[in-house]
């Protein structure tokens, strides 16, 4: 009898790596589509065994840096200049934690170290930025919990902003649009040149 204890699947599914226990040994076998294949139990495939342990501890650490990819990035904000960024902060000037969440699109900014019971009557702000009609949107927030939308900023095809829409936008021109664009300037010398090595 074999007690699996880990695998592995490459190559979209072809192959299934496992490593096991079977008759008081540890077994080290490969199937190929789900079948059978090759025993690596035996001595001379070490290297195989190596390379299967250090492709397992990459798979997770590529797993946790994903998971971190996907939470909220928060940093500690006081005085911030969006052209110059940071600069030094006056005595007593206040501190602000901005928290932007990428999965969710939103950004808020609220008081450092301020609760949520607190926050009433404080300075604070949310922005949420959705695709919709073909088109980003903006929504600015007055409170981060539970505030109503003070401004509403609509990115049109044209590159300019407005705040209400009297008529539905054509997504599908839209579209055809950014690619039209996208492929005009995936084909034009500028850019060409700029994906070459600079020469010495």
């Amino acid at each position: 009898m074999s007690d699996t204890i880990d695998t592995i699947t490459l190559d979209g599914g072809k192959y299934t790596v496992e490593l096991g226990h079977k008759n008081g040994r540890f077994s080290f076998t490969a199937l190929r589509h789900g079948e059978p294949w090759r025993d690596m139990s035996s001595d001379g495939d070490n290297l195989m065994l190596a390379m299967f342990q250090q492709l397992r501890s990459q798979q997770e650490q590529i797993a946790r840096l994903e998971q971190a990819a996907r939470q909220p990035v928060q940093r500690t904000m006081q005085r911030w200049d969006v052209r110059d960024g940071s600069t030094p902060a006056l005595e007593a000037e206040p501190t602000y934690t901005m928290t932007m969440d990428a999965d969710k699109g939103l950004i808020e900014i609220r008081p450092a170290g301020i609760a949520d019971d607190d926050l009433d009557g404080l300075p604070q702000l949310m922005v949420a930025v959705e695709i919709s009609g073909g088109v980003p949107r903006a929504y600015v927030y007055n409170d981060v919990l539970d505030g109503e939308v003070l401004a509403e900023h609509i990115a049109l095809p044209d590159g300019n902003l407005v705040g209400h829409l009297h008529a539905e936008l054509d997504v599908k021109a839209i579209g055809e649009l950014l690619r039209s664009r996208a492929a005009a300037a995936s084909q034009s010398p500028d850019s060409s040149e700029s994906d070459q090595a600079p020469r010495a």
